[in-house]
């Protein structure tokens, strides 16, 4: 986290930050008295400002995440948001940088202007299942409450309050009183906080330091001295790996996708449709978020599966297999290889059956463990395998059934995350001749409408191919000797 004084001025315009830390800010314009007095800010206009100063310092704020608002017809706000990863221990901080812009000639180009500024900001908190909070902040002790700008001069009004001790796991941050981007922040609450502090300061302090500059603090004014030059603190965002693997795997909500989602027609014989539901639910949301310990990665895991045999009377479901489980997962355990990029973990209990009674029930339950190894491939493609290994704790309504599944599915993935990947899934039996193939090929469909109607559109459009035994539960012991459908598909 940076070191933050009271209301530090922000001096002349340090050495732009360096590219691959900068990323697009969202900037909009609002009227003076909108942020004076608090009232609503309406976006007016995109702009781009042309002053060199400006310009160097905003940069190296931008990788924070930042948006930019015209207070006035010169000055501007930017709101720096917080790091990506933070500790618990400290405060929420949020940065308002003060900007005077007016690039007019003759007297008033050198003219003060004068600027009200909040006593408190109001911070909307979300997560995925818990309705939005609002946590007001205090300006920092110390901090002016008005400001005089002049061309050229910029200033830093730090806000902050504690932390709620009912908020953890990801969060959306947005500052409520300003247009601006929310922030998601990965809250750590745990024993091992002061890694994340170390971490947001060696950040701060990346960028070189030039010398200070010219201040007159007690007016709440601040000067450039001629040619002279101050950096700015580098971005709280710049995260290592360590904090990027954080936030990557943290999701925003509880709830999220487990296997993939769709529902795919095509017709062998008979048409027939077959559609997956899936999704998983984190149980505890740990304190710290890099921890690998059992309780805080377990999860309720639920999938199920429908054969729809559309050509019979009345079209029924032919066989539906439902599969409750419950695992300990950790998507990256941190196992690194030149052999391979990342490993992440899987292993609990399921059991699957179809519902039905008499001859027609099937049901297992099962132990399972199931490595994921991650590969980077060339062309920006990826390489996913996932052997699930499994013992039959239960098969009492089907004892052969290992004959046909055997006791390993091996998954893998290839594809652009962006573009067509694959998906399939191979089972051997212990039986020499039986086994299957389930092999599910996506292609998203905001790449196949271009234009305007690509953001609109989601999903993938899916490609399913099938050979062999067992497609249901049902027909575990049934040769299925190929069917091909096609589909739609939210998750993949």
């Amino acid at each position: 986290m940076p070191s933050t004084s009271p209301a530090q001025p922000i001096p002349t315009a340090p050495p732009a930050a360096s590219a691959a830390t900068v990323s697009s800010p969202v900037t909009s314009t609002c009227h003076a008295h909108d942020f004076v007095h608090a009232s609503d800010v309406m976006p007016r206009r995109f702009t781009q400002r042309s002053s060199a100063i400006l310009s160097a310092a905003l940069s190296a704020g931008l990788a924070t995440g930042l948006s930019t608002f015209a207070v006035g017809a010169h000055a501007d706000v930017t709101v720096i948001q917080p790091p990506t990863v933070v500790a618990a221990s400290q405060p929420l901080r949020i940065t308002l940088l003060f900007a005077e812009d007016n690039t007019a000639s003759g007297a008033a180009s050198t003219r003060a202007k004068h600027y009200a500024v909040p006593a408190t900001l109001a911070v909307s908190l979300a997560s995925g299942d818990l309705p939005p909070r609002t946590l007001t902040l205090a300006r920092a002790a110390g901090a002016p409450a008005d400001l005089n700008l002049r061309p050229g001069q910029f200033r830093r009004v730090v806000y902050s309050a504690p932390w709620p001790d009912a908020i953890r796991g990801t969060l959306r941050v947005q500052v409520a009183d300003f247009n601006a981007s929310p922030a998601l922040v990965t809250l750590d609450r745990g024993k091992d906080q002061g890694v994340t502090i170390a971490d947001n300061r060696a950040a701060q302090t990346a960028a070189p330091q030039t010398a200070p500059a010219e201040t007159l603090a007690a007016t709440g004014t601040v000067l450039a001295a001629p040619g002279a030059s101050a950096a700015v603190p580098a971005s709280d965002a710049s995260i290592g790996s360590t904090q990027a693997s954080i936030a990557s795997v943290g999701p925003e909500s509880r709830l999220s996708y487990y296997e993939p989602m769709y529902i795919g027609v095509g017709k062998n014989g008979d048409a027939t449709a077959r559609f997956q539901l899936s999704f998983k639910y984190r149980v505890i949301l740990p304190a710290d978020p890099r921890s690998l310990s059992f309780v805080d990665n377990l999860y309720f895991g639920y999938t199920q599966v429908s054969i729809w045999d559309l050509s019979a009377a009345s079209a029924p479901f032919k066989d539906t297999s439902y599969k409750p489980s419950l695992f300990y997962y950790v998507a990256d355990t941190g196992w690194r290889s030149r052999w391979f990029d990342s490993v992440g973990f899987q292993g609990g209990l399921e059991h699957e059956s179809n519902g039905k009674a008499g001859t027609d029930s099937r049901g297992i339950n099962i132990a399972y463990v199931e490595p994921i190894v991650h590969f980077n491939t060339p062309w920006s493609t990826q390489l996913t395998i996932a052997p699930k290994v499994y013992y039959y704790i239960e098969k009492s309504d089907n004892e052969d059934i290992a004959r046909y599944r055997g006791y390993t599915d091996l998954q893998v993935r290839y594809g652009q995350a962006d573009g067509l990947q694959l998906f399939t899934t191979i089972r051997k039996g212990t039986h020499a001749m039986y086994g299957s193939v389930d092999a599910q090929l996506t292609y998203p469909v905001q790449k196949i409408f271009g234009g305007k109607m690509a953001g609109a559109l989601g999903g993938f459009v899916w490609l399913g191919y099938f050979n062999g035994y067992g497609q249901s539960l049902l027909d575990y012991d049934n040769r299925e000797h190929w069917n091909i459908r096609l589909g739609y598909s939210i998750y993949r």
